[in-house]
Formats: C-alpha cells, sequence, structure tokens
C-alpha cells in the first residue's frame, strides 16, 4: 500500500489526536472546524505514552466533544495488529456517545508501518449494526478468520461507500458483501489480492453483487487487485449492474487481452464516464482497441507492464 498516510478523508483534514495528555489539541479542532480525527498508538518499545487503544480512546472522548466527531480514522494500534483492543471494538463500545460519526477509516497504514497482509480485521457488522447512520467506511487488511467473513449479510440504509483494500480477501467474504443489501451505496471497491497471502476470492464469489440486487445507487463499482481480473472483467460483460456505473475500475490486478476483450463482446460501455484499467497486461494493440471503441470514455491505460508472470499491486 501507499506509504503515505491519509491526510484529507471524505473532505475533511485529517488532523491527530495528541497522545500525551497534557498537549493541546490540534488547532483545527479548537477552532471548531470539522477534521477526521486520527488516532494512532505508539507501538515503539519504551515509548512515552504507551497506550493501548482502548485507553487512547476513553482519552479521546474525554477530551473531545464525542458528540460531534464526524470521522475517525485509526492507524497503528499494536506492534502486530493483532492486539491491544480494535476500532470495531472501541468504536462499538462507544456508539451511545458518537451520535455525529458518519465516516471511519480502519487501519490507515502503510508498509513503513506493517505489511498490509499482517492486518487481521474481526467482523466489522457490529460497526455498522451499532451506527445505522455511518456514510462510509474503509477498511485495509484481511478477515483475522479466513471462514469468517469480515462482513456478513446486513441491510444498511444509510451507507455511501464502501472500500475494502486487501491483499488477502477470501472467498467467504467476496461472497458475503455480494448478499448485502446497501440502498444508498455510491461507491463499492474490493480488493481480492493473491491466494498466496489469502486472497481466494473468484468470478464465481461476486455472482450475487453483479446482479445490482440491493445496489440501485452504485454508480463506482472497483473489482480489483484480483489474480483472476480477467475472469472477472468477464463476467461484467453481460453483468445487469454494469449499465447503472458510471465508473468500472478494473485496476491493480492481472488484466490481459483475455478480458478485454470479453468487455469489448459484450454490452456497451459507452455511458461509462471512467474505465479505470492502470496497472495492467493489455498488449499496445488491445489498449488502442479500446481505445477507439469507447471513445468518450476516460479509460486510464497507465502502468503498463509487460512481463510474462502476472501480479496484483497489492499482496503482502
Amino acid at each position: 500500500m501507499n506509504r503515505d498516510h491519509t491526510i484529507e478523508f471524505a473532505g475533511l483534514p485529517v488532523v491527530s489526536f495528541p497522545l500525551d495528555p497534557d498537549a493541546p489539541l490540534p488547532v483545527a479542532a479548537e477552532d471548531g472546524r470539522p477534521v477526521a480525527w486520527r488516532l494512532e498508538c505508539d507501538v515503539r518499545w519504551g515509548a512515552q505514552f504507551g497506550h493501548t487503544l482502548p485507553e487512547l480512546f476513553d482519552l479521546f472522548l474525554r477530551r473531545v466533544d464525542a458528540a460531534g466527531v464526524q470521522a475517525v480514522v485509526f492507524g497503528v494500534w499494536s506492534t502486530e495488529m493483532d492486539c491491544g483492543g480494535h476500532p470495531v471494538q472501541v468504536l462499538v463500545e462507544a456508539a451511545d456517545r458518537l451520535a455525529g460519526l458518519r465516516r471511519v477509516f480502519i487501519a490507515d497504514v502503510g508498509s513503513e508501518d506493517i505489511e498490509v497482509s499482517w492486518i487481521a480485521n474481526p467482523p466489522v457488522t457490529p460497526l455498522l449494526e451499532s451506527f445505522p447512520r455511518l456514510e462510509e467506511l474503509w477498511v485495509r487488511g484481511g478477515p483475522e478468520d479466513k471462514d469468517v467473513p469480515i462482513l456478513a449479510p446486513i441491510k444498511h440504509e444509510s451507507l455511501r461507500t464502501l472500500v475494502f483494500q486487501s491483499g488477502s480477501l477470501p472467498s467467504e467474504t467476496i461472497r458475503s458483501i455480494g448478499q448485502c443489501s446497501f440502498p444508498a451505496l455510491e461507491r463499492l471497491e474490493i480488493y481480492f489480492g493473491d491466494p498466496d497471502y489469502g486472497g481466494t476470492g473468484s468470478a464465481d464469489d461476486i455472482r450475487s453483487l453483479l446482479t445490482g440486487q440491493g445496489l440501485s445507487e452504485l454508480r463506482y463499482l472497483g473489482l480489483k487487485n484480483a489474480m483472476t481480473q480477467d475472469a472477472i472483467a468477464t463476467a461484467l460483460a453481460h453483468a445487469p449492474i454494469v449499465a447503472q456505473l458510471h465508473t468500472l475500475d478494473l485496476s491493480l490486478g492481472t488484466l490481459g487481452d483475455e478480458g478485454a476483450a470479453a468487455l469489448l463482446a459484450g454490452q456497451p460501455l459507452g455511458h461509462l464516464r471512467k474505465l479505470d484499467l492502470h496497472h495492467h497486461f493489455l498488449s499496445q494493440e488491445m489498449g488502442d482497441r479500446l481505445c477507439h471503441a469507447l471513445p468518450g470514455v476516460e479509460i486510464d491505460l497507465s502502468e503498463r507492464i509487460a512481463a510474462e508472470d502476472r501480479y496484483v499491486a497489492v499482496a503482502e
């Protein structure tokens, strides 16, 4: 993943909550401007303020106007990101105090912090159940138990953006996402990952999702970072959901000429505003065919990789 941390989330500037309980709050927060709060534990050996995440979150709730918190971004919470509490836990326990929370980013970390394949997340279903007015949820990493979907089938009326960034999403999780009902969802991104790291999802796992049932407002669909990108493109070629999209994102994976040819042979794509294919394995000739066939569509063909062995952009 990108080594840089998010500096803006959901249109709000990200400001760090100080670990030192005597340090002043950031100026932007003191001025009453809407911000996205970044919460991150100092996990270095001998750290002066070595809070666990529950301890840090308790301090956070005591120092800020909890009811006015709109967005929270969680960075590192333990050395292995699998102990010392979890963002889902602390948020659910404080749900009655966070009436204004609308946006959450779990594990905004880069490879300098920890590899994405090492981030273990429990199911996030309790978070959506506890925050029926949540509008945006980003989750980086994979499930702590591959046999337990990170998101169980659920109906949520308010969610507009849902992003799972992972190099290791198993089939069980991807199938479960497709069984959810999100009548307000406008943007959905799923990073499939590499089977060597647990990313076992395939085109068979998105059959329910591709019908568009329960996703009437979806306009941006990202099915990306997949070793099976050609098969996913082929499944999308005649999928009902494509007709309602303005952006189709098949980037970061192993898309080759076979998948691109399937898209061209399928339903018309001229209604799209953007077709994002960056980090791909297309031949120059196939890239030219796409651009010629879809002159009114912005097509991102950057990062063409001329390699015999295909790989996804986000794995370890």
